[in-house]
């Protein structure tokens, strides 16, 4: 009987150290493969970031120099959309965030976009004019409106690219 267990016993240790070959070599396995996806993931987001922070400062030069109404809403559209990818993530100052998805929300309201193409004319969204009725305001009145947007747009863009920029400092 005592051989019987012993043998039991071997028999026993031996499946024991299988199953811990096969569990040890499949733990490296996934080790490995998550190491390299880990690697390529990080390297990835990384260029992205690079990427993403070159788009912006060229968006923040455009938005300065950049005359045209209709120019500044498609430059703050394209920097909202990037604000969009980075909002909420580790490291986000939640009150700073708060203030630019009021302005951001704000902006998208008084200038609706449709494919591309701003609502209700372009800049007369923002006044509540229609197209066809945009003949009957005066020059002095719509030169105010795009002024109105022109500055509206760069300082809208210049928040988020400030803030952007910081948070990108911190990656």
């Amino acid at each position: 009987m005592a051989a019987y267990k012993r043998k039991l016993f071997h028999v026993w240790i031996y499946q024991f150290t299988i199953k811990a070959q096969v569990k040890m070599y499949f733990a490296i396995r996934l080790s490995f493969v998550l190491a390299v996806l880990f690697c390529l993931t990080g390297n990835g987001s990384a260029r992205m970031l690079d990427a993403d922070r070159n788009r912006l400062q060229q968006l923040q030069i455009r938005s300065q120099q950049s005359a045209d109404a209709n120019t500044q809403v498609d430059i703050a559209y394209e920097v909202i959309g990037i604000y969009d990818k980075y909002k909420g993530q580790g490291g986000s100052n939640v009150l700073r965030e708060a203030q630019l998805n009021s302005q951001v929300n704000d902006f998208k309201r008084k200038t609706m976009v449709i494919d591309g193409v701003p609502a209700q004319g372009g800049v007369w969204g923002i006044l509540g004019a229609i197209k066809k009725a945009a003949d009957a305001v005066p020059d002095n009145v719509k030169k105010d409106a795009e002024n109105l947007v022109k500055s509206s747009t760069k300082v809208l863009v210049r928040g988020i690219y400030d803030y952007l920029m910081g948070k990108m400092k911190q990656h």
